[in-house]
């Protein structure tokens, strides 16, 4: 025989979970996955003292299954339904406590406990550490993976008093001090599990239970399964039931409808990708924007590695959704940083190109629409402003003629939009009755001019200040969904940008913006016109 037991020591156990399980809070993360693979719908986590124990209603393990459980590298699950494929994850708190107790129960059968002695592990690997620094090492002396395995787990079946009810109880004792500081800061090990776990959507979030019923719908009907966990996190006396981390208020002022793209190809289902647009041209400020790919709910890789699909950093910012992939043959790598190599991996990057393009393309029509009802509200406050103090005008011509170039300006621009379909509803209605108003305006101000420029004598002939007033009553009030964000500073508009700026580049803003935009500015509220200006104009340079 080739390869003999002895060929495959037991610091391997060692060198694989380091590498695969960087944060302590990973272990949470296997356990928790096991729990689901085994069809949970209820998960617990207790953190407390020096303890963490996971709780999962699944469908449990009889002892066979326990005993397969504790293989390194060998793993029963069906890749089509389950996270974990691996056979290492049951290991993944291998450095982070002393023992690892497992307790299961499947129906019909006797409960069993399985045990991991990871420190006694842990001390004869670094004795071995210890003496190879001699220098008449014997390596006939390193232990083999699986006499250190054999050693230190042991499998027993319990009285059905002992774990009467059907799931499996996961018990971690004597965690490492240091990883334990991170354990217990409730906030940094629930945004970790919210990020990565197949939670349901928050009802603080208004589209959460429509982006849920769809993806299950749509599996469904591509013969695919969308499942969800509920799960509780308690650590010392704190307690909160978790979801996805999304809610309402992390939108300015407030999400629009989810969209919705399937992600096939010719032949391939891969899943469905939902995304929420912010309701305003600004960036989501919160960590949680742009896309996050999940496969069956765990995460893989992070949020900044969609972004080179979006190209488009301003757009990608306004989003918060998800790519929720259920291809079976699709696997994550082991450090979940990616998707396995592969042809299909290859086909589902070109997919995820493609959808790229849907939410630019729906995030750029939809800027439009909001732009061309902002320009519909400015045009509105113009009529206003220049009807209200129509009769201060008359025998001013310079004024005449801005207030003339203005009102057609104002016009060419509305119908240049109304004829690439921007307005819809009540703004293609208000449109309609501005474009009316502003060319009645500019008619009658040509007359006034005309009259002036050939010095008649009699008064040009114009509308009465009630008639006046009458006319711009006719003009709907400005849309409550295109209200215009006024800022404080350069620097607060260039984070609405979700452009980020290191220290330096801050300090050279707060330069320009004090030394140039402020004090060329006539009053506060044209400071707040340049800065809009200056956005506006940012936003057109780089669409073209």
């Amino acid at each position: 025989m080739l390869i003999k037991k002895s060929d495959i020591g037991g610091e391997i156990i060692s060198i694989l979970t380091r590498g695969m399980y960087l944060d302590p809070k990973d272990a949470l993360r296997e356990y928790v996955q096991n729990g689901v693979d085994a069809g949970a719908t209820s998960i617990s986590i207790r953190i407390r003292q020096d303890t963490i124990v996971v709780i999962d209603n699944g469908t449990g393990m009889d002892k066979t299954c326990m005993r397969s459980a504790l293989r390194v590298g060998i793993s029963d699950k069906n890749l089509s339904q389950s996270v974990g494929f691996m056979g290492i994850g049951i290991y993944s708190s291998f450095h982070l406590c002393d023992e690892l107790n497992i307790y299961s129960k499947s129906k019909g059968e006797s409960p069993n406990i399985l045990t991991f002695k990871f420190k006694e592990m842990r001390g004869e690997l670094e004795k071995q550490r210890e003496l190879r620094y001699t220098a008449h090492f014997d390596t006939k002396k390193l232990i083999a993976l699986q006499d250190l395995l054999e050693k230190n787990i042991f499998l027993e079946e319990l009285k059905n008093d002992d774990f009467p009810k059907i799931g499996t109880r996961v018990e971690m004792i004597g965690i490492e001090p240091t990883f334990f500081q991170t354990l217990t800061k409730f906030n940094e090990v629930s945004e970790y599990l919210e990020k990565v776990i197949p939670l349901p959507f928050s009802p603080k979030f208004t589209y959460g239970k429509e982006i849920q019923n769809n993806i299950q719908q749509i599996c469904k009907n591509n013969n695919h399964n969308f499942s969800l966990v509920n799960l509780e996190l308690q650590i010392n006396e704190e307690k909160k039931t978790l979801y996805r981390p999304y809610v309402d208020d992390f939108f300015e002022p407030s999400p629009l409808p989810p969209k919705f793209i399937t992600l096939k190809s010719k032949s391939e289902f891969f899943g469905i990708a939902w995304g929420c647009l912010n309701s305003s041209k600004n960036s989501i400020k919160n960590l949680n924007r742009g896309f996050i790919i999940k496969k069956h709910g765990f995460s893989i890789g992070n949020r900044e590695d969609l972004l080179t699909y979006f190209v488009r950093q301003i757009y990608y910012n306004r989003y918060i959704g998800e790519i929720i992939v259920v291809h079976p043959k699709l696997l994550p790598n082991a450090s979940r940083s990616e998707f396995e190599y592969s042809p299909l991996r290859i086909d589902f990057q070109n997919i995820l190109k493609q959808m790229a393009i849907e939410y630019n393309q729906y995030a750029d029509t939809y800027q439009e629409e909001l732009k061309a009802s902002e320009k519909l509200d400015e045009a509105i406050r113009f009529l206003k402003e220049s009807r209200s103090q129509y009769e201060f005008y008359l025998d001013n011509l310079d004024h005449l003629l801005i207030l003339f170039w203005n009102s057609k300006e104002f016009s060419k621009t509305i119908k240049t939009r109304k004829s690439k379909n921007r307005y819809n509803g009540s703004d293609l209605q208000r449109a309609d009755e501005v474009i009316k108003q502003l060319d009645a305006l500019a008619k009658e101000i040509k007359e006034i001019i005309e009259q002036k420029k050939n010095k008649s004598k009699k008064s040009a002939a114009h509308k009465s200040e009630s008639e006046i007033a009458s006319d711009v009553s006719l003009i709907p009030e400005e849309s409550d969904s295109s209200s215009i964000q006024e800022f404080d500073s350069l620097l607060q508009l260039i984070e609405s940008l979700g452009l980020e700026l290191n220290k330096e580049l801050k300090a050279l803003f707060e330069l320009i913006d004090e030394n140039y935009i402020r004090v060329s500015s006539d009053d506060k509220d044209d400071y707040i016109n340049k800065l809009l200006k200056l956005k506006n104009d940012f936003e057109e340079m780089i669409e073209e």
